[in-house]
């Protein structure tokens, strides 16, 4: 299904190297989460221990990602990441790799406005999705 690289997760990774690296990043992953408002700490750590989410850990960075299936296609979805710039795109490469080996079309983020500018030149598009709160 996929090869594994330096920062792509052990296709049967532990609890126990998932939950180091999390308590790790810990204040990485709360400091990203302060930007959203559909997961808590628990709902991460929970979802990862049941393989529904990833985390890909760096030295002082991390993405958390999970797979999106639709009819048609396959998506890797980077919902969360944080920490040092500079290592979440020298850990792009491997994600892309990941995606690629794991059949996924596209590879989807999300954030504030201001990412567009720094994703543009790793072949990112904007996309637009609109909300309205009930």
């Amino acid at each position: 299904m996929s090869q594994t690289t330096e920062h792509s997760p052990p296709p049967q990774q532990s609890k126990e190297d998932w939950e180091v690296e999390f308590e790790r990043l810990e204040h990485h992953i709360i400091r990203a989460l302060k930007h959203q408002d559909r997961y808590n700490l628990s709902d991460i750590k929970e979802k990862i221990g049941q393989g529904m989410f990833h985390i890909w850990p760096g030295k002082d960075a991390f993405y958390i990602s999970s797979f999106g299936e639709f009819p048609k296609y396959r998506v890797l979805n980077l919902f969360l990441c944080g920490g040092d710039y500079e290592e979440l795109e020298e850990m792009f490469p491997s994600i892309e790799v990941f995606a690629k080996n794991c059949e996924c079309k596209y590879l989807y983020g999300g954030g504030r406005k201001g990412w567009i500018r720094k994703l543009k030149h790793l072949g990112f598009e904007q996309e637009y999705i609109v909300k309205k709160e009930l």
